[in-house]
């Protein structure tokens, strides 16, 4: 799933990054996550944040978002 390269994509996703980093007040991550839609479908991601920030925060919102 991680390997796959779309550059359209990705053109995309870098773009609206840019227009997150500069509409969000300092001291805010942000984590975008887009997918296609079926079981071989790929997944694209921009952050502002380091890739293990980004599955710390991911963590956190899986176990507040999951019925006890």
């Amino acid at each position: 799933m991680f390997e796959v390269r779309n550059p359209e994509v990705e053109k995309r996703l870098k773009d609206i990054g840019d227009r997150l980093r500069e509409t969000m007040p300092d001291g805010f991550g942000f984590a975008l996550l887009i997918a296609e839609f079926g079981e071989a479908g790929s997944m694209f991601y921009t952050a502002n944040c380091q890739r293990q920030d980004v599955c710390n925060m991911m963590r956190e919102f899986i176990s507040k978002s999951e019925p006890n």
